[in-house]
């Protein structure tokens, strides 16, 4: 029997199954967003405002392309359809900033963690349009093509915006195995970014071809600015917005685990209000403009003190929090660019809550804890913490005090416990959260944040259970 696949019908089916998994890998990052609902494609109204804007900007540039074509006669399918990806790349390219930017009515509404996955596979969607664009032009054939130093400026230029956009996401999918430190890739992110998108707009605008008709170039002039206005407000106004706003650390505290609790308040203003489990960027340097900004969840309780003080826990897990951090001295002056994020438990009285932490990922699920105390709400709460070992638990005191406060139970989880242990050991597993979930648990809410790694396999885990996905949330603090 023929193999399906080979009739016409097959090679038809084919590719469009292959469009449609595109489309759902790129946006599934959205489908965990906050609210979003499982098998229904009813949406908040937010949500489809902001989905629609995103589409409009995204297929904008090669809808004025394909209206707009200044060719008189028609043109070969590959040179056309290349065309269009390169639009298509482009315009992608040029957004990118909008999902990554701290625009905060976004983050609050799909939450960093989707907004971070979806800013990654669009990055990689765009790549493969940009490299399928020279292919089936010239360069299938000569491949001098793709060199940054051969042909017209218009190539060349082409030729730099490719291979740049190639370096920008290489440096960031292997940014460990290349051992490139957060600053460093930060700084060649945004570097590549600007190079790409200029050499890219040359590329186009020289050699012409679909890019003559006046409404494309008002097109891509109106994109450029959008580009522009989203990097002086991330790199210039934001900045310069929060050295008018300083804050001075209050303490600096080495809470075990290899952690620090730093403490900091707002001097001369008030702070920010922030919703538990939200996040915020630390700034440790001399002025915002040139010193690096860190990504901290928020460690303490929405119920500000009246100094407007707030806290965060501090895991050494790389240069600036294993050298930098320890070295804050009280009274020394930082930066909080803040709050950030829909990781937070927005629920009507008396829903309950399932926690589920590892190392740093406490932090949030304290702000939590603090927060449901301080409001003297008695929900039913589960917190599992899982930990290579009890020592290396934090905030074990303190968790076993809000456990006598509120309808709290705890289940710490040891990866390497001491022999005498009695509790959960090992790693979270589908048995060990069948044990502990509270009666009627498809109808609770579910935090996760820890290393990625435990956060897909518990992820996995509730959604064999029976947990509807809306109801799983999740933060990871992967931002590359």
């Amino acid at each position: 029997m023929d193999d399906p696949r080979r009739t016409p019908a097959g090679r038809r089916g084919r590719p469009r199954r292959v469009v449609t998994a595109g489309v759902r890998w790129i946006f599934a990052p959205l489908r965990r967003a906050k609210s979003w609902k499982k098998r229904s494609v009813t949406l908040p109204r937010r949500h489809i405002g902001w989905l629609a804007f995103y589409a409009a900007l995204v297929l904008a540039l090669p809808g004025v392309g394909l209206f707009a074509d200044p060719f008189a006669g028609t043109r070969g399918w590959a040179s056309a359809f290349s065309v269009a990806l390169a639009f298509e790349g482009f315009a992608i390219l040029l957004i990118q900033f909008a999902l990554v930017s701290r625009l905060a009515p976004i983050s609050r509404t799909f939450g960093s963690d989707a907004l971070t996955r979806l800013h990654r596979n669009m990055a990689l969607a765009a790549l493969v349009f940009v490299a399928v664009h020279p292919l089936l032009l010239a360069a299938g054939r000569d491949w001098r093509a793709w060199s940054p130093f051969h042909g017209s400026s218009g190539m060349r230029a082409g030729a730099l915006a490719l291979w740049m956009t190639v370096t920008v996401i290489v440096t960031s999918v292997a940014r460990g195995r290349l051992r490139l430190s957060y600053e460093a890739w930060q700084a060649v992110h945004l570097v590549g970014a600007c190079v790409l998108v200029g050499a890219a707009l040359v590329h186009m605008l020289r050699l012409g071809g679909a890019s003559q008709s006046p409404q494309m170039r008002w097109t891509l002039g109106a994109y450029a600015g959008l580009f522009l206005a989203l990097l002086l407000r991330y790199r210039l106004i934001r900045p310069l917005r929060a050295s008018r706003r300083p804050w001075t650390v209050v303490a600096n505290e080495d809470i075990g685990g290899s952690t620090r609790l730093v403490r900091v308040r707002p001097v001369g203003h008030e702070g920010f209000a922030f919703a538990p489990g939200q996040f915020a960027w630390l700034i440790t340097g001399s002025h915002p403009l040139w010193a690096g900004q860190h990504p901290l969840s928020i460690a303490s309780s929405d119920r500000r003190p009246d100094d407007g003080a707030i806290e965060f826990s501090i895991k050494a897990l790389g240069d600036w929090s294993s050298t930098a951090v320890p070295a804050l001295r009280p009274g020394q002056r930082v930066f909080v660019d803040g709050p950030f994020g829909a990781f937070t438990p927005e629920l009507p009285p008396g829903e309950a809550l399932v926690l589920v932490a590892g190392g740093v990922g406490i932090a949030p699920m304290r702000s939590m804890l603090l927060s449901l105390r301080d409001r003297r709400d008695r929900r039913r709460v589960v917190l599992f913490h899982a930990a290579a070992s009890f020592s290396r638990v934090v905030f074990r005191d303190e968790i076993d005090r809000l456990a006598r406060e509120l309808d709290l139970e705890v289940v710490y989880v040891l990866e390497r416990p001491d022999t005498d242990w009695t509790g959960e050991r090992g790693f979270i597993t589908s048995d060990i959260v069948r044990r502990h979930l509270p009666p009627r648990f498809a109808e609770a809410e579910y935090f996760v944040c820890g290393p990625v790694p435990m956060m897909d396999a518990v992820e996995a885990i509730l959604i064999g259970l029976g947990v509807p996905s809306r109801r799983i949330h999740s933060e990871r603090f992967q931002m590359v």
